[in-house]
């Protein structure tokens, strides 16, 4: 049958994981429903005794593997992220370096996750499949005269001066080309990863950063086309994966769920209601704050896993000192958390920036009830949330940018 058809062995295996999905969905849908979004059939351990058993570590080393006390630490999280500047200073390929991070990790701590970082937007020339964008143009987006577009990523990163090219996700080499790395490292041989982190992840629009027509000018039939290319890559991403691994998509520039109808986990935001150098709460970022809260439960409620991930305002004058942004940041993810939801915190994207917070060793307990919504007595219009937990209750006032965590409970 396979031979009539003349299936190549990953669209087989895309197949056959299709159906896991649909099993997978089963085991959740109420009433015999199937939900029409994946969900996962296996997921990182966790419980609800502390918060430190639902956190996940995000970030890389420049310098290469980790030292007996880095490892220590990283070993206490249940999920390690490996980034793209994994040993950005030593020779090779990201892909070969992120597997011996994975490696290392995992020998520390069997029962821990890893996650694949790749970019499905910018064409990160640490990679090896960069080679392949050099080689073929195609792979590339380009504006309607074709001229090959560049973007600038994340400064903190190395990167070429006149920016990068972006992965043209409406040509199905390049949507092999991208899922086939992450397939590769879930293997063994490329390092044995839980699933795959997906920056970038909501599909093109002439919206997204860097995509005005001023940077890449191009019909409004052919951004169509990448829409819906990329769209299908998300979808071809969780099929080859299935639903034992997890997909991670990026979200927070195009709406903070939309890619939850494609894959079986969502990462917000880089900025999980914080931000990266703001000088005020105003009312745009208790707003967007509001949002990620809102989608966090939407998504949490469906058995998919949701990242929640607080940054630390690296502002001259920030708004808050840093135990309040972080404090903040914990109270609005327990607010929303459910059975997959984990929260990270973090100073960038390197390791040297994530600690071990006190709270994470704080008895929690199973919530005693979703979270109760009210209207804040300030002088914005907004939400308070509050929370109850066996051993802990939780206070949010988001549009006061105040927030609690009793534990004495």
């Amino acid at each position: 049958w396979v031979r009539q058809t003349s299936w190549t062995r990953m669209e087989a295996r895309r197949c056959v994981a299709r159906a896991g999905l649909l099993v997978a969905a089963v085991g959740v849908a109420a009433a015999g429903k199937v939900p029409p979004y994946p969900v996962p059939s296996s997921t990182p351990p966790h419980d609800w005794q502390k918060v430190g058993n639902r956190v996940f570590l995000h970030g890389c080393k420049r310098e290469g593997l980790l030292d007996a006390t880095e490892l220590a630490l990283a070993a206490k999280f249940p999920i390690l992220t490996v980034e793209k500047g994994q040993g950005e200073d030593l020779p090779g390929f990201a892909e070969d370096k992120m597997a011996a991070m994975s490696r290392q990790y995992h020998a520390a701590r069997p029962d821990g996750w890893t996650l694949f970082y790749m970019n499905i937007h910018l064409d990160w020339g640490m990679y090896r499949m960069h080679e392949r964008a050099l080689a073929d143009p195609d792979l590339a987006i380009q504006t309607d005269n074709g001229t090959l577009c560049r973007w600038h990523g994340d400064r903190s990163f190395p990167q070429p001066p006149g920016g990068m090219l972006g992965w043209n996700t409406s040509n199905p080499d390049t949507q092999k080309l991208l899922t086939s790395t992450c397939i590769n490292a879930t293997t063994s041989a490329g390092g044995g990863f839980n699933g795959c982190f997906l920056d970038s992840a909501e599909p093109w629009s002439i919206t997204k950063p860097g995509g005005s027509p001023a940077s890449c000018p191009m019909s409004v039939e052919r951004s169509k086309v990448l829409t819906s290319g990329g769209i299908q890559t998300l979808k071809d991403f969780q099929a080859d994966a299935g639903p034992n691994h997890l997909i991670v998509a990026k979200d927070g520039n195009n709406g903070y769920s939309n890619d939850s109808n494609y894959v079986n986990t969502m990462f917000l935001s880089d900025t999980y209601c914080s931000c990266y150098s703001c000088t005020a709460w105003d009312a745009l970022t208790a707003a967007k704050c509001e949002g990620q809260i809102e989608a966090a439960i939407v998504i949490g409620k469906r058995s998919q896993v949701v990242f929640m991930h607080g940054e630390a305002n690296q502002a001259v004058s920030p708004a808050a000192p840093d135990s309040k942004v972080f404090t903040f940041a914990l109270a609005a993810y327990l607010v929303a958390a459910y059975n997959n939801s984990f929260f990270g915190y973090s100073n960038g994207w390197y390791y040297n920036g994530s600690t071990w917070h006190d709270e994470y060793d704080q008895a929690l307990g199973r919530p005693l009830g979703d979270a109760v919504r009210t209207t804040s007595t300030t002088n914005r219009s907004g939400t308070v949330y509050t929370r109850k937990f066996e051993h802990a209750s939780v206070h949010v006032d988001v549009p006061a940018y105040a927030a609690s965590i009793d534990w004495s409970n």
